[in-house]
């Protein structure tokens, strides 16, 4: 019905063009504003089909961009308006917005964001703090060889990507709230796990059966999902700066924890609970701290978030926000009459929710339960096949497509960087820390280029961040040393603070009202093809380039000596016995 109907109005806009071509060949005279002259522009290239969507489905209406202009015909005085088709409007129009300036839009914001960003915060910790480290953490603390690695890693991404599209339709159906929920009781055991036990069953079950169970969907953009929802066209742009530079905050955070901690071994008091009286490596007690940040976040989450909507007090106006909630005058007269002031000078009023799957609250039954899964079923399939069709979807995978190598910087930062320094130059080369300066440029970084870009076109702003983060990994080519390492990374977060926040908005921004979750969660397809060869191939990488001397390393993983950055036989010689002498001791 949304085709036809969009199929009428690009009819009727046809007619309008014909009408007045016959109109003026006709030797007759015409009565002022009878028609207007439409002259439509020539073929779009791919640059403005990326900008600009012709048609644009949501979960409610459709959205018709036709691209005319409209001019005064030499025959009329004015131009007529092309509502005038029967009596009926032709386009539905966005209300205009106006740009918001950085202090405005910031005292815009109501109170709830600043809780989606807290709890922002700690899931950033509980993933950048064991994302950085996690390589160095399974080679040194459970003695996995790079390949073996690499493979396992590769794996649970795959695994990740998989049940964060799954995740997404949770976010979709039960709401952000009850799907963090389900996500952290999960990641309290999986990465307790980790943590309290040394065995590989333990590793196995955490990474691969927990792992993506739990974190899997707390990594597919849930809260970029609660902030959506609590943002206006005004203030979107900033809270999605604002967002992505309190995420690297807290990676930046860890990073200098893990470097702090990771040269000293600790003595546990004889009262924690599954390992009191041990002796923990410094990089096991930091991934400790990310798995005590898990249950603080899963708290918060219990007493303060919820799923908040920001409704408008004038029935008039839409945000482009999900869900499309649809308030009775009666009810949007009572929010209106106990509105604050500051409410009412905003336009709009944080509305909570209960969020529940449709139909679920007809469960009464065994029957009713397989009845209801069927149907919930049928609803997840209808809604891919949707999503699939819309080309808003196809725009937003194609650019994720062709981001790819760009993109894969950062799993090279992770996986190729720490060991590159560590196994050359030393432990003493703070590693984490050069790792840290991407995130802490890119906390500052994107408030200030939100402010200073809310006024350009959103591909003016992330083409040129590329093009600064594509050339970053020139320094190390041409220097593998530790400066050009440092180089590298203040250069990737340059481009980054400009491309990745606008891009994450412009998607934000294009996906249909209602299924935000799911829209964003395909956009990771590709990623199934390819997250394991990428991911194994960095393992082989520092094994056939960058080999770890496991010999050379004492029971907490140290190295015994610090002549491996000659990487000289004698050397290696002399910290193998170095370490047999102190282990033998």
């Amino acid at each position: 019905r949304e085709r036809e109907r969009a199929q009428h109005c690009v009819a009727h806009a046809a007619a309008g063009v014909h009408g007045a071509a016959e109109q003026q060949a006709a030797p007759r005279h015409w009565p002022l504003n009878s028609f207007a002259l439409i002259e439509m522009p020539p073929s779009p290239k791919t640059a403005t089909l990326l900008r600009e969507p012709l048609l644009s489905i949501g979960g409610s209406h459709s959205t018709l961009n036709l691209g005319v202009r409209i001019k005064r015909s030499k025959f009329s005085a004015t131009a007529p308006d092309l509502r005038d088709f029967k009596n009926e409007p032709l386009l539905e129009e966005e209300p205009s917005v106006k740009p918001a300036t950085f202090m405005e839009a910031f005292r815009e914001l109501p109170k709830e964001v600043y809780v989606v960003f807290f709890v922002d915060f700690l899931n950033s910790y509980r993933s950048f703090g064991f994302r950085t480290v996690q390589y160095q953490y399974l080679v040194n603390e459970f003695g996995m060889s790079d390949v073996d690695t690499g493979s396992l890693l590769g794996l649970q991404a795959w695994l990740m990507v998989v049940f964060g599209m799954i995740g997404a339709m949770m976010v979709d159906a039960y709401g952000v709230r009850n799907t963090a929920l389900y996500g952290l009781s999960i990641s309290v055991v999986g990465r307790g796990m980790i943590v309290f036990f040394s065995d590989h069953t333990s590793l196995l079950i955490s990474q691969l059966i927990l792992s993506p169970f739990g974190e899997a969907v707390l990594s597919t953009g849930i809260y970029t999902v609660a902030l959506k929802r609590l943002t206006t066209p005004r203030t979107r742009a900033l809270a999605f700066g604002v967002q992505y530079g309190v995420l690297n905050l807290a990676g930046a955070i860890a990073d200098i924890a893990a470097d702090a901690l990771r040269k000293h071994d600790f003595l546990l008091p004889a009262w924690v609970p599954l390992a009191g009286g041990a002796t923990w490596s410094g990089l096991r007690v930091h991934v400790a701290g990310t798995w005590l940040a898990v249950v603080v976040c899963l708290l918060v989450v219990i007493f303060f978030l919820f799923d908040t909507t920001l409704t408008p007090l004038d029935e008039n106006v839409k945000f482009t926000s999900s869900p499309n909630m649809r308030v009775p005058p009666a009810t949007l007269a009572n929010l209106r009459a106990h509105a604050t002031p500051l409410q009412l000078s905003r336009g709009f009023l944080p509305v909570r929710s209960r969020v529940a799957p449709e139909g679920a609250a007809a469960i009464t039954s065994v029957g009713g339960l397989v009845t209801w899964c069927k149907g919930a079923c049928s609803r997840a399939v209808a809604s891919l096949k949707d999503l699939w069709v819309m080309r808003a979807f196809w725009r937003a995978l194609w650019l994720s497509t062709c981001l790819f190598w760009i993109s894969k910087q950062w799993g090279d930062m992770d996986q190729l960087l720490p060991p590159f320094l560590e196994r050359y130059y030393g432990e003493s080369v703070p590693y984490y820390t050069i790792h840290s300066i991407n995130l802490w440029i890119c906390m500052l970084g994107p408030s200030l280029a939100a402010s200073l870009t809310t006024h350009m076109e959103d591909f003016d702003v992330i083409l040129p961040g590329l093009w600064v983060m594509s050339i970053s990994p020139a320094w190390l080519a041409v220097d593998p040393s530790v400066p050009a390492a440092v180089a590298f990374v203040t250069l990737l977060s340059v481009g980054e603070v400009f491309w990745a926040p606008r891009q994450g908005a412009w998607v934000a921004s294009i996906a249909p009202d209602g299924r935000e979750g799911i829209f964003m969660a395909m956009l990771s397809l590709k990623s199934l093809i390819t997250t394991v060869p990428s991911t194994a191939f960095n393992g082989w990488l520092n094994s056939a380039f960058n080999p770890n001397c496991e010999s050379c390393r004492d029971a907490a993983g140290h190295f015994c000596a610090e002549d491996t950055v000659t990487h000289s036989a004698h050397a290696v010689h002399a910290v193998e016995y170095a370490c047999r002498t102190a282990n033998t001791l």
